[in-house]
């Protein structure tokens, strides 16, 4: 992973060397050791990037490639290159280089806008055509490198990072109250919105593509696949299939050489990543070493795996490095990690994945392999129940209920009955109970504390950033929401920029695009069915992994959720206690410290855990916030309420 920038004013004045310097600045943390400018008049590309990523099967030893009529910065590890180089081969393109950025310009050339439906990797680039004046931008779909610019009319920024964006003296740095809020109530997110006013996402599975006199243009290039198109293949067949691509998925994925970190739970997921490479080591008699890291939980902890983890290793002869989930803190000095954030949001379990990533880098690796996509692609929620109930399979509806876990009236509603209401419905059983509001299926939760002016405006963005339902059956739209809503995507990027700060590359075969269209059309019984889950995922692991961790289980394993309600009991409330006073959200007109202080003290008696996160959301956004206030030397007049109203809203 790499930190890049482009600056585009589309004339023939200069760009100020330090200008850019200040620009490339904000990103260091994403390549302290190397970095590259190339200039033309008008135009800059930049990149940094750590010497580590230089090597072959990252991002490679040239930051900036000029190719005299394209020039190209990319953060970029792309897989599956043979058959890219012959795809090329085949349009008679020649390939000025090994690097990935020389098989994207490559591929450019080939295909020109269309070239990301040939690319198979974790990439965000920057491209000027220089014969057609015209900067294109492209971000893979599952969102892995983020990528941000700013409109600026003079001119056109693009970065890594939104503070580099916004270091640009012509981009305002007004705050975006209302995505600002969303982050702070722990909601669904915009696809395309940041933190500030000026400053868009390009979102992933997309490009920006601007010539001189006119906006900048995004255009979607990926769609989840169609998941209801029914798939012929039997299933033995498809978990063979499965088996195969999976196999290869993680082999193009490997580092070239030395060690490989997977950070391996005792689930499903990342133990067929793990069978599937020391599968693909074994079958191609590799020196390459693939080894997994992992986290202890005592005994009697729902998050505890030891066991299964221990029969997997030792299925392959393999020895684990184990972490005391008791060692690794929480909270870890939440002020000074919220001043180094680029962005408000931050992970629930930020602090797991840092101590996994630095054991990683004991190993000596730099390239890790999670599991990231198999909840995703094969389970599945309980949704399924409401089809059977809306289309009269009351026999089957009544067998899988009573299959599934144990629940009454309140989980019957939940999953049975809510997922096929339409919103007119819930507006209408919201004033049938008085105006309290009943909440849809996947319908976030709305904190109390949350200024009551922007509740409304709140409660209609989330309808825009939840994907369309278009007619989907309720088991299809679970499968297309995941793959679909921005949050996913953006929490991707951020878990994948918290591994770069420890030194690592962090990857997911599972998240293979032939993976995901293999996945897309398969009944959602494959998915689930009663207590039984990613039935595809365990009959391709057959052979691979011990038969007690594929086996069917009486109830879910691996719930870390103990060491997030210690820590919030323990160490939430002296934290909130200083947004009593002085809070910045409420000074901004964003939430109510009464009405947060009295949440905090009934979640402390009752324990509820949408509370517990969104608590945690708030807190950080707040940290996040005052961070950035400190560095504007003062805090700024609070708005009144019409303008943090109306300016929230697009």
């Amino acid at each position: 992973m790499s930190g890049i920038l482009g600056v585009f004013t589309f004339d023939q004045r200069p760009l100020d060397a330090r200008l850019l310097r200040g620009l490339l600045d904000p990103m260091r943390a994403r390549g302290p050791d190397q970095c590259a400018t190339w200039r033309a008049p008008g135009v800059a590309l930049a990149a940094r990037r750590h010497e580590w990523e230089r090597a072959d099967g990252c991002s490679g030893d040239v930051l900036v490639v000029d190719e005299s009529d394209l020039v190209i910065a990319a953060d970029a590890s792309l897989y599956y290159r043979k058959d890219l180089r012959d795809d090329l081969a085949e349009q008679d393109v020649r390939i000025g280089g090994t690097t990935p950025s020389h098989l994207i310009l490559a591929a450019y050339r080939a295909w020109g806008e269309r070239c990301t439906e040939h690319l198979e990797g974790d990439y965000a680039f920057i491209i000027w055509d220089r014969e057609q004046r015209r900067v294109f931008c492209s971000r893979d779909f599952a969102g892995s490198r983020p990528l941000f610019y700013a409109d600026l009319g003079r001119a056109l920024v693009v970065a890594s990072t939104q503070s580099s964006v916004v270091a640009h003296p012509d981009c305002p740095d007004d705050f975006n109250l209302a995505f600002l809020a969303e982050v702070a109530a722990g909601l669904w997110l915009p696809a395309d919105e940041t933190a500030y006013q000026a400053v868009s996402a390009i979102p992933a599975g997309s490009s920006l593509v601007k010539q001189a006199g006119t906006g900048a243009r995004l255009k979607r290039h990926w769609y989840p696949p169609d998941d209801e198109s029914g798939s012929e293949r039997p299933f033995e067949e498809a978990a063979l299939e499965l088996r195969e691509l999976l196999c290869s998925a993680v082999d193009e994925r490997m580092a070239p050489r030395g060690v490989t970190s997977v950070w391996l739970s005792g689930g499903r997921d990342s133990p067929a990543v793990f069978g599937a490479g020391q599968h693909a080591l074994r079958a191609r008699r590799s020196e390459r070493e693939l080894r997994p890291v992992s986290i202890s939980y005592p005994v009697g902890d729902p998050g505890r795996e030891d066991e299964l983890i221990a029969a997997i290793a030792d299925s392959w002869s393999t020895p684990v490095d184990w972490l005391d989930i008791r060692g690794i803190p929480f909270f870890d000095r939440p002020a000074e990690r919220a001043a180094g954030r680029d962005e408000p949001y931050e992970p629930l379990y930020e602090t797991l994945h840092r101590a996994l990533a630095q054991a990683s880098r004991a190993q000596g690796a730099h390239v890790v392999l999670d599991g990231w996509g198999g909840d995703q692609l094969f389970g599945a929620d309980r949704s399924y129940l409401a089809d059977l109930l809306r289309t009269g399979r009351w026999t089957t509806l009544i067998r899988e209920w009573r299959a599934g876990p144990s629940g009454g009236l309140r989980d019957f509603l939940r999953w049975a009955v809510k997922p096929a209401l339409p919103p007119l419905a819930l507006r209408a059983a919201t004033r049938l109970r008085g105006g309290r509001r009943l909440h849809g299926h996947l319908e976030r939760w709305m904190p109390a504390w949350m200024d009551s002016r922007l509740v409304g405006i709140l409660a209609e963005r989330q309808r825009r950033h939840t994907p369309p339902r278009q007619g989907k059956s309720c088991a299809s739209y679970g499968f297309h929401f995941y793959l679909s809503a921005a949050l996913f995507s953006r929490v991707r990027g951020w878990l994948t920029a918290l591994g770069l700060d420890e030194g690592v590359e962090v990857r997911s075969p599972l998240f293979d695009q032939r993976i995901v269209k293999l996945a897309a059309p398969r009944p959602h019984w494959e998915r689930r069915t009663g207590r039984d889950t990613k039935r595809l995922l365990r009959r391709a692991m057959r052979g691979l992994l011990p038969e007690q961790v594929l086996a069917p289980r009486p109830f879910p394993t691996g719930h870390i959720v103990n060491h997030f309600v210690t820590a919030m009991r323990e160490r939430c409330p002296a934290l909130l206690r200083g947004m009593r006073e002085g809070s910045a959200l409420a000074e901004l007109g964003v939430i109510q410290p009464d009405e947060l202080e009295r949440s905090c003290r009934a979640y402390l008696r009752h324990g509820d855990d949408d509370v517990a996160q969104a608590l945690f959301a708030t807190l950080h956004t707040e940290l996040w916030l005052r961070a950035r206030l400190r560095s504007r030397a003062a805090l700024p007049t609070a708005p009144t309420a019409p303008a943090v109203v109306t300016g929230a809203v697009p």
